[in-house]
């Protein structure tokens, strides 16, 4: 192990003890992790289903990807917004493992903001150009935000698996390709589609059932409900196979240390197997979800759960590979309570406001020019 590379950790002590910052890193993490699902998964579930709709406008997945980029739109919003609170504490607290991976694939890391404001263009070229405002079409400009949005996911596991070994970075440096030769690479971009997928086809199976039990389109949205529940069964069933093949392919130090870490990697580890196994169970036992709206929703809350301590693993194993490095030297504290009293008042306030939001649009949802 060298740490020549390595630069030195920013004297200037952080206004927090590290404990509050890992915490916060987590917690802000989950709630992006579930409008970053909607964005990601959405707009590629979206596309598949136009494409094999055929453009048919009585087939119930063209009107799937309409209603799903319907809501994207503030979906992909939200998933940037909620996503420069966990981007800020990855730089208090690994600033130095960060900037460095981001260094290494500069243009790459770069390229992101291209990519992000084509994708986001392209979804809204859809619904105000394509089929949710014209009944059929838009196939293209769908088909690119969910490229853009695929290559979007792929730099940012290429840069979480950079950070977490500086051990590679001498290597990377002549050649920041060699990232994707990574054993845990595709295996962990695998994992982190599926789980958009997943996340998005069960959402959109739970509002199908709900809209169905009020007797809304009852034929279009049990079809729907049908479709997604499918998706939803054999995106849990990959997930589960990938994850196990992603446990298989950590470093041998990563995964022991990882085993031996006691209750406090563990639990939410195993917690996040059994939570997977019974959703697969759950799934396979129905196979009309609309008679079944207290199952779909059980599985809805099993999901958003098994973000939660899948996110602790995430965290987790960071913090297992950079052990090595970050062992050497320990983070000095200032703490500026007054402050953090204040950011708690307004991330409370914040949450509210976007629960709001989310309810108002769900409930009183725009057409044509008003959707903008």
């Amino acid at each position: 192990m060298t740490t020549d590379l390595v630069p030195a950790l920013d004297p200037t002590a952080i206004p927090a003890p590290p404990w509050l910052f890992h915490f916060l890193l987590v917690f802000t993490f989950v709630l992006h992790a579930l409008f970053m699902n909607l964005a990601l998964g959405g707009t590629i579930l979206a596309a598949i289903s136009q494409l094999f709709s055929g453009g048919s406008k009585d087939d119930h997945r063209l009107a799937l990807a309409q209603r799903l980029m319907g809501i994207n739109t503030f979906a992909i919003s939200l998933a940037i917004s909620t996503g420069i609170a966990p981007l800020l504490f990855v730089q208090v607290l690994y600033q130095q493992y960060f900037y460095t991976a981001t260094i290494l694939i500069g243009w790459i890391w770069l390229l992101l903001l291209v990519m992000l404001m084509l994708g986001y263009y392209a979804a809204y070229a859809y619904k105000f150009r394509g089929a949710p405002a014209k009944g059929s079409g838009g196939t293209v400009w769908l088909t690119v935000a969910a490229v853009m949005f695929l290559l979007i996911a792929m730099i940012h596991v290429a840069v979480n698996l950079i950070h977490s070994q500086p051990g590679k970075w001498a290597a990377l440096a002549e050649n920041p390709w060699a990232i994707l030769a990574d054993p845990a690479y595709f295996p962990r971009l695998l994992h982190f589609v599926l789980a958009a997928i997943g996340f998005t086809s069960v959402v959109a199976a739970w509002w199908a059932a709900r809209q169905a039990a009020a007797g809304r389109d009852l034929e279009r949205n049990t079809q729907i409900a049908r479709y997604t529940w499918r998706w939803t069964l054999w995106t849990t069933l990959l997930q589960i196979v990938g994850g196990f093949v992603l446990l298989m392919v950590l470093p041998r130090d990563v995964l022991l240390g990882l085993m031996r870490g006691g209750a406090a990697t563990m639990i939410p580890l195993t917690l996040s197997i059994a939570l997977g196994i019974g959703m697969l169970m759950m799934l396979a036992r129905v196979s009309e979800p609309t008679r079944n709206l207290g199952t779909v929703t059980g599985v809805l809350g099993s999901m958003v759960l098994t973000i939660v301590v899948m996110s602790i693993t995430r965290h987790q194993l960071r913090a297992i590979y950079l052990e090595p490095f970050t062992s050497q030297y320990e983070m000095a504290s200032a703490p500026q309570w007054g402050n953090f009293v204040l950011f708690g008042l307004l991330l409370v306030a914040g949450l509210a406001t976007v629960g709001y939001m989310v309810k108002q649009v769900l409930g009183n949802r725009a057409r044509g020019e008003d959707a903008a």
